[in-house]
């Protein structure tokens, strides 16, 4: 009884301590956009295959320094868009796969596409490129193209969107994946 007692005091002191020192009681749950923004990004950068074959996408920087490197992958104009290393709430991975037949890459943003282009054969199923938000503003927007005739993808932002179908004849958009960080 007496050692109840002792944990019953303990607790409550605890509780006490915690609730004057203005820890919120769900301390480590994101719950608010400021939490939200100490999800940890990297630029996912965009390089062009070996013969410009097709376009492929890392967020890490030792993946990219050895695709040019070793594998003579060059890094395109386009810029570097944000996503984030690890999933947070309401997010999607960005799976990347490679396509078998040529150096190209293709960024899916369902386990399903991922699962149906890998039993298809012609893809190998490489990782996870970074994690988008399935909502955001719509400026934040990444959409995802294909090359008519072509094994070709790609992915870019709102803004460069427009340009592309506007001024990159043979470019078709698929559709948004998601939402950068």
């Amino acid at each position: 009884m007496l050692k109840t007692r002792a944990l019953g005091i303990a607790a409550a002191a605890v509780t006490a301590a915690l609730m004057l020192s203005g820890a919120p009681a769900n301390a480590g749950v994101v719950t608010s956009a400021a939490d939200a923004e100490a999800v940890p990004t990297a630029l996912l950068v965009e390089m062009t295959t070996p013969q410009n074959q097709g376009v492929f996408y890392t967020a890490s920087p030792t993946e990219a320094a050895r695709a040019e490197q070793v594998y003579g992958f060059k890094r395109t104009l386009t810029p570097a868009v944000k996503v984030a290393t690890k999933p947070f709430a309401n997010s999607v991975p960005l799976y990347r796969l490679k396509f078998k037949a040529v150096s190209s890459y293709i960024l899916a943003n369902s386990k399903a596409e991922r699962d149906r282009l890998t039993a298809s054969g012609q893809f190998v199923y490489e990782g996870v490129a970074g994690y988008l938000g399935k909502t955001g503003d719509e400026g934040k927007r990444l959409y995802r193209f294909h090359l008519d005739n072509q094994s070709k993808w790609r992915v870019a932002t709102s803004a460069h969107k427009d340009i592309i179908l506007k001024s990159e004849p043979g470019w078709t958009l698929d559709g948004p994946v998601g939402y950068l960080r």
